[in-house]
């Protein structure tokens, strides 16, 4: 039984922003996926789209700028408030989210987080990365604003989610249609009495951090930094209840400059074996090495209790000896695929199951960065909170 004196799990309403239809070529046309899974080829289709784009403000440009390349974005985003672009929603709400793409269904809650440092009721569940942890700092500060909400999952949400789906019987507040083929959609919460029963049942439960994890940290670090600012002590998030509307779980691949296939085959320690070539069908707790000719796939000889993941970045990594400062991370394995060469390996993964990394983060266990793809994830620009 959780100690009663330990922080409850609070998502408040806000009075959120969102672009006015009229100033735009599209409210769908103006959004963005989320900073960290944006390819370059998408982002340029994305900034071709519409001059209001939102990878316009989350993604600034030039890294050679230092801190000031964050300006830019601060100075796009003033401008469009000061041109009636964006307008903040006269009342306080909890806005109620739905996004389809073919069979795929993501619908839950969006407001204002309390945030939990002391990771009692809001559970990270990967480590992160500090110099992606000070660039989303820094533009939050710049911007004085929450562009993109993190996704947070929980289980059983009763008269929660029954009040979710109220609201989806009526008109929406908001729609719109995204380049990929996505249907969006958005509810208003304002009543007290419904509010009330959301607030009570939340409060019952611990979430899961499925998505945002250095958005998170940055909120946490802003409100050390200014924990008498009311502003600092939330952050924008998603919330979602995975029995009643399931997430999927995919893993995030690897390219490794450095490393060779010669030094996996001679390198690799005991425990695991290393067989030529590549299945159709990768199994659980086996990986793929390759450098874009030949395959190498690196399998348990005994059973593993823990994700893959762990176990290629706490043992696999080391023993290779290969510099792990420049990895990069893919969402797609065709993306890490293309990058694959004699000189730096890609690395395939398969996702850890949704038990291994709730009971991981229930116990205070982190997984290495990157670690899952949680999806989908909620569009950047619907909805953003200012600061």
């Amino acid at each position: 039984m959780r100690d009663s004196r330990a922080s409850v799990l609070r998502l408040d309403p806000l009075r959120a922003w969102r672009f006015v239809a009229g100033m735009v070529s599209g409210l769908g046309a103006v959004t963005s996926p989320p900073y960290d899974v944006l390819e370059p080829a998408l982002v340029r289709r994305l900034t071709a789209s519409d001059l209001h784009n939102m990878v316009r403000l989350i993604l600034p440009r030039d890294p050679n700028l230092g801190p000031s390349r964050y300006d830019e974005p601060a100075e796009r985003l003033a401008g469009w408030q000061a041109a009636g672009v964006v307008i903040q929603d006269p009342r306080p709400a909890l806005y109620v989210y739905e996004q389809r793409l073919g069979d795929a269904v993501l619908c839950g809650l969006v407001g204002a987080l309390a945030l939990d440092p002391q990771r009692r009721v809001v559970l990270p569940h990967e480590n992160v990365m500090p110099h992606w942890v000070d660039d989303r700092l820094e533009l939050m500060e710049a911007t004085d604003a929450d562009l993109e909400p993190i996704l947070l999952a929980y289980g059983d949400g009763g008269a929660a989610s029954d009040a979710v789906d109220a609201a989806r019987t009526g008109v929406p507040w908001v729609e719109a249609e995204t380049e990929n083929g996505a249907e969006h959609r958005i509810w208003r919460i304002e009543d007290p009495e419904t509010l009330a029963v959301i607030a009570t049942e939340i409060a019952k439960h611990e979430a899961l951090i499925a998505d945002g994890h250095h958005r998170y940290a940055a909120y946490l670090e802003r409100n050390r930094r200014e924990p008498d600012r009311s502003s600092t002590s939330v952050g924008l998030a998603m919330l979602v209840d995975y029995n009643r509307h399931p997430l999927t779980l995919d893993p995030i691949h690897r390219v490794v400059p450095g490393l060779t296939l010669e030094m996996v085959q001679s390198r690799t320690p005991a425990g695991w074996n290393v067989l030529p070539g590549r299945s159709e069908q990768l199994p659980v707790h086996h990986l793929v090495v390759t450098d874009g000719t030949d395959w190498l796939t690196i399998r348990p000889a005994n059973g593993l209790t823990v994700p893959v993941v762990s176990s290629l970045h706490e043992h696999l990594l080391p023993a290779w000896g290969a510099p792990v400062d420049d990895i990069t991370f893919h969402h797609t394995w065709a993306d890490a695929l293309a990058l694959a060469s004699p000189s730096q390996a890609a690395i395939e993964l398969t996702a850890p199951h949704l038990d291994q990394v709730l009971g991981s983060a229930i116990q205070g266990v982190v997984l290495p960065q990157k670690a899952t793809s949680f999806g989908p994830k909620p569009r950047v620009g619907l909805l953003f909170r200012m600061l």
